[in-house]
């Protein structure tokens, strides 16, 4: 929020123009830093009326310091965490898992918290970067979603991005099949059936332990299926594929892994870079970029100052 200038002149004959500036800034969350400034000629660099130039050093001075607090500010900003489990996020009934919580600076109580559960809180003391939180046998009632955070001198972090832990073998596994069968020449089509003797309306299949894709379940008299169709194939479709069927209530309880299905591509079909299945992180964000435009911004700030008050100092002696 910019400067606002409110003009309080004393009363008296020979009283001298005063000026005070109010500004206020937010540091973090529920912390507002107040600024006030007075500049009164007794105790300027002259004795003479407030002048244009006067009035711009000032506001000049009042802007640098409130773009000092907010660089400061921002500099304070507790980084936020990351979460993640320990062998992936896929954990068998009555498995155990680690959860790991990393935060960017030294914490002393680490926290994790469970999506829509007030319950499942568990706080930690610790003045490491990163703590565990095992969860021995996991249960049902263990899936969900999670989050982190921990707290720091200067307060809490932010919370961490949502980890998606899904307990398998809650329910009978699927059957997984091929068809017209698991070995295709390259160029083909293929489709991967998973199917359940249960009434299942979510399927999801995996390749390699990576999860491809979920779709909607079909039903049929002896229960439920998904079609999971690859068109033109090639050599990187090759693999190991399992899926698993889970109802759309409890999205986190999943089934037994289905049998697992080893894909074979014949032939020399080059595939075009698109149709591969490789996906790509985004670069981390950097901001370097960011701190030194802050910076080359507070060091123009702080040269037209040293300018200006040249030149009033010019200005003085010259009256």
């Amino acid at each position: 929020m910019g400067p606002s200038v409110k003009q309080q002149p004393q009363r008296g004959r020979r009283s001298e123009p005063s000026r005070v500036w109010h500004t206020q800034s937010r540091a973090g969350p529920g912390h507002i830093l107040h600024l006030t400034l007075s500049w009164s000629a007794r105790s300027a660099l002259s004795h003479q009326p407030l002048g244009p130039m006067t009035h711009t050093l000032s506001v000049l001075l009042c802007l640098a310091l409130c773009l000092g607090q907010r660089m400061r500010a921002e500099a304070d900003t507790i980084p936020r965490p990351s979460l993640r489990a320990e062998n992936g996020s896929l954990v068998p009934l009555e498995r155990s898992v680690i959860l790991r919580c990393r935060g960017g600076w030294e914490g002393e109580v680490y926290r994790l918290e469970k999506k829509l559960s007030s319950d499942r809180v568990i706080d930690v003391k610790s003045n490491e970067t990163e703590v565990e939180f095992p969860m021995p046998s996991v249960t049902a009632k263990d899936a969900g979603t999670y989050y982190c955070r921990y707290l720091h001198s200067s307060g809490w972090s932010e919370r961490s991005d949502p980890l998606e832990l899904v307990v398998t073998g809650v329910y009978d596994p699927p059957s997984l099949s091929a068809l017209p069968n698991s070995s295709v020449a390259s160029g083909h089509n293929v489709t991967l059936q998973c199917q359940s003797q249960q009434w299942y309306n979510r399927f999801a299949l995996y390749k390699d332990g990576e999860q491809i894709t979920q779709v909607g379940a079909q039903y049929h008299g002896r229960g439920s299926l998904a079609n999971f169709s690859i068109p033109a194939v090639n050599s990187t479709h090759g693999g190991t594929y399992q899926c698993y069927s889970f109802y759309r209530r409890f999205p986190y309880q999943w089934s037994a892994p289905s049998n697992a299905l080893v894909l074979r591509v014949t032939g020399t079909f080059s595939p075009s870079p698109e149709s591969g299945n490789t996906q790509f992180d985004s670069a981390p964000q950097d901001y370097t970029v960011g701190n030194l435009i802050r910076l080359s911004l507070a060091g123009l700030v702080l040269l037209l100052l040293g300018v200006l008050l040249a030149e009033a100092c010019i200005t003085s002696r010259d009256h």
